[in-house]
């Protein structure tokens, strides 16, 4: 069998994955932190299965060059009707249950974070880069989402590191009092020193343990440390490795001089964070309070299983199920046989695509997700597009095998002559 590429299909199937693309971009903004992940991954890629298997379909029936003539006169309809649950059903059904299975700590159980501590940089350089403060307001914003149970303590730094407030349980009170005494460094100055900011931070959190409570650290600055942090950069890291601390840290401009940020958060088990335009800053502590733990099968892997290689296959080998799930629906919908072992081809291979791009770009540049989420779901859209196979050949002229058993016995009552060559042979 030679391949029979519809070029239409190929180009009308991109066009289905973006649109899934931008609606899934929507999904996942929207029901993030609402949603079960199971299910809103299942709907994620349920969706784009839906939007590339309308796609191909339309461009079969528009240009029926795998299917034939004889297809898009007397058995399109039924393929609109296979469309839903070949598609959007199914995979809605496999995307939930890989995202289960995605979340799952087989190696070790995820630890409730109880306590945080806040380091704030208040160094002159922040009064170009936060003129309004907005990371005050950002603090505001985790202390808010934080119930009674939780405790905080909060830090700002420029030359020296200085206590805002104790390690605290959260109430209202705290609350105001934080924020009153933020207001006392509204006007930046001095240099950025990480070093001691890290360990005041570690002091912080030693003096007011307790058994059975989790803490971690959220670092913002808007650069690098000038106090010779690399110099001593293992010892200062050494009591969190030991201690299993991890540091989030956030670095806030358009700049790229955030090494040493970067380098605290891998150091340490945490994340960095990226905020280009200040005006984000506000929710960003709140994310990273939520997503500390968070595995989603098509965004950043955080907190201890970030560099996990046991969860990266992971990710590769289920986004390469979904993507095979996609293919076969839409060989399904158009009901062709000869589609099935080329759409399954082409399924795994897009699969595989997809989850690197996911996998390698998480791992090297988190920042740039949504691009990724793009690459990879034209990936699963376009690639398996390209392996269609024409069915035709000598042994099977005289019939033509159905999914639908109304075709078969149709087959079986009016043979199948010469002209049915440009015609595709069909699942039984």
């Amino acid at each position: 069998m030679k391949l029979k590429i519809n070029w239409l299909m190929v180009l009308m199937s991109a066009v289905g994955g973006l649109a899934a693309f931008i609606v899934g971009e929507i999904l996942i903004n929207s029901f993030k932190y609402t949603m079960p992940h199971s299910l809103l991954i299942g709907l994620y890629f349920g969706i784009l299965s839906l939007f590339v298997g309308l796609m191909c379909l339309l461009a079969e029936v528009i240009h029926p060059v795998i299917n034939g003539q004889n297809w898009r006169k007397d058995y399109v309809s039924l393929s609109f009707k296979f469309l839903v649950p070949c598609t959007l059903i199914v995979t809605i059904v496999a995307g939930t249950l890989f995202q289960f299975l995605y979340e799952l700590s087989f190696k070790q159980s995820n630890k409730v974070i109880n306590d945080v501590v806040v380091l704030i940089d208040t160094s002159g350089s922040m009064s170009k880069t936060d003129p309004d403060n907005e990371r005050f307001d950002a603090v505001r914003n985790l202390l808010d989402s934080m119930n009674s149970g939780n405790r905080a303590a909060v830090y700002k730094f420029d030359d020296h590191a200085v206590k805002i407030k104790e390690m605290s349980y959260v109430n209202k009170d705290v609350k105001e009092d934080i924020m009153n005494e933020l207001q006392k460094y509204k006007n930046p100055s001095g240099n950025t020193n990480m070093g001691e900011a890290l360990n005041s931070a570690y002091s912080e959190i030693t003096k007011s343990r307790e058994n059975g409570r989790n803490p971690m650290v959220i670092m913002l600055s808007d650069g690098g440390d000038n106090y010779k942090l690399e110099d001593r950069f293992d010892k200062t890291m050494e009591p969190y490795n030991n201690s299993g601390i991890p540091v989030y840290t956030v670095g806030m401009s358009n700049g790229d001089n955030f090494y040493m940020l970067k380098k605290i958060a891998k150091a340490s088990g945490g994340d960095y964070y990226n905020v280009k335009d200040v005006k984000d800053i506000k929710n960003t502590f709140v994310k990273i309070y939520r997503d500390r733990q968070e595995r989603l099968l098509n965004d950043k892997r955080n907190g201890v299983y970030g560099e996990s290689v046991f969860y990266g296959f992971l990710r590769v080998l289920f986004i390469t199920l979904i993507a095979v799930v996609v293919s076969t629906g839409v060989s399904f919908v158009l009901d062709n046989k000869y589609l099935l072992k080329g759409f399954l081809i082409g399924g795994v291979i897009a699969g595989i695509i997809a989850g690197l791009i996911l996998e390698i770009g998480f791992e090297n540049a988190a920042w740039h997700g949504v691009l990724y989420r793009m690459l990879a779901d034209l990936a699963i859209a376009v690639v398996f597009t390209l392996f269609a196979r024409e069915g035709y050949d000598e042994k099977v002229s005289r019939s033509r095998k159905s999914f639908s058993k109304k075709r078969t016995e149709e087959v079986k009552l009016n043979g199948f002559d010469k002209e049915s060559k440009n015609s595709r042979h069909s699942f039984s």
